[in-house]
């Protein structure tokens, strides 16, 4: 019998560590670093382009500079304090208004120009960071659409220079707006490049904790499934077979009260942290072995040695694939000689041995859909670390034993 719990939730799947949510945040990060370098290139070039903005002064009116100004610089400046708390799409919107910022005050500049020429090596002042727009939109869009702003905004600035500047002082054109278009592009796949591998990284690192919660969700169910199958042949079927066989006695109210209790714990999940001293660990095996059969000739020896604390889950691991050894002797030995039980605790090892003399038994014909020993002896101490050996023969009696050290 197996089934799954809807209530139990594995612990490692209640709690994330800060580096795994860090690492999920990962293209935010990286967002937020761009849009701080993007705002110290505005304000850098805000103090470095003073001159030739004073300069613009002369071809350009005030009217048209200020609010150019405002639409270029301002949501540029706004990235920084921005990057700190906002959120990812609103510090996508911030920088998408940042490069329309700068394509406005292009797209404006008729408006503002006297018709007047600038003279010597002044240049309009938007011509000298036409590229930091672009690297602004490449944070807001797809690759694509990015790209088609930085085209845009370096010919149109550079083109736009060429028409306020005095004949004399320009260059070829072409060989102005491919130069302009290189030194702009660095910056701009540099940005490009960045954003896409931050979205790489956050997709494979999303990939990564689906797999493994899968996984860990998996390892709970075939866990849970376990732990089912081990109590409905311990406890559910033990029980019955004691009434069937019995009746009501006092043997059968013992284990009945010890499966509800069994299912109980089972419900209210196990407690992790809990540890059992030498003397707890005696008394909770010596309590499950004669609840499983009060006949056993029990010996326990505690060697002495340095008390060392045995997980909670580990004891009652032990005493139960020890108590399902007792019942298995008890149903199949056919010996008038009581089973015998040693326990021995020494130190960090716990070594549990059950042994009958009855008619015994090969263990390699064991059929595998017979639960007692593969799921509730052999299974259930390989999930504490434990060992389990049975050494049996027909006619020769036999002898379970478990073993379980602390590493």
């Amino acid at each position: 019998m197996a089934t799954d719990s809807a209530t139990y939730t594995p612990q490692a799947l209640r709690t994330e560590s800060s580096d795994a949510v860090l690492d999920r945040t990962a293209g935010r990060r990286i967002l937020r670093q761009f849009a701080v370098f993007i705002a110290c290139g505005y304000l850098a070039y805000l103090i470095l382009t003073t001159p030739a903005i004073t300069a613009s002064l002369k071809v350009m009116h005030m009217g048209w500079t200020v609010p150019a100004l405002l639409c270029v610089f301002g949501p540029g400046l706004a990235l920084g304090p921005l990057a700190w708390r906002a959120p990812t799409r609103r510090l996508k919107i911030a920088a998408a208004i940042t490069a329309l910022g700068y394509v406005v005050a292009v797209a404006t500049w008729w408006f503002g120009w006297t018709g007047e020429h600038l003279t010597g090596n002044t240049d309009i002042w938007f011509s000298l960071f036409c590229g930091l727009a672009a690297i602004a939109a490449a944070l807001a869009l797809p690759p694509q659409y990015s790209f088609v702003v930085l085209v845009g905004v370096v010919v149109s600035a550079t083109v736009i220079n060429h028409a306020v500047r005095a004949p004399e002082a320009n260059g070829p054109l072409v060989p102005d707006i491919a130069w302009a278009f290189a030194f702009s592009l660095v910056y701009f796949a540099a940005a490009v490049m960045g954003m896409r591998t931050a979205a790489v990284l956050d997709d494979t690192r999303a990939q990564a904790y689906s797999v493994t919660a899968e996984a860990a969700a998996a390892q709970a169910r075939t866990t849970e499934r376990q732990r089912f199958n081990q109590l409905t042949h311990d406890g559910v079927m033990s029980t019955l077979l004691v009434a069937a066989r019995q009746g009501n006695s006092v043997q059968l109210a013992r284990q009945a009260h010890a499966t509800l209790g069994d299912l109980d714990a089972m419900r209210e999940g196990t407690d992790t942290t809990e540890s059992f001293s030498a003397e707890e660990t005696a008394s909770h095996i010596r309590l499950t072995i004669t609840t499983a059969d009060p006949r056993v000739r029990l010996n326990i020896h505690d060697h002495g040695r340095s008390p060392v604390p045995v997980p909670g889950a580990v004891v009652r691991t032990i005493a139960a694939a020890a108590a399902e050894a007792v019942r298995n002797s008890y149903r199949h030995a056919s010996s008038p000689t009581p089973t015998s039980v040693t326990v021995s605790i020494d130190g960090p090892t716990i070594k549990v041995s059950v042994t009958d003399d009855g008619s015994g038994f090969d263990p390699n014909t064991v059929p595998t859909d017979r639960l007692g020993i593969a799921v509730s002896i052999r299974d259930r101490m390989s999930q504490v670390g434990g060992a389990a050996v049975i050494d049996s023969a027909p006619g020769n009696g036999a002898r379970v034993t478990l073993q379980w050290e602390q590493r």
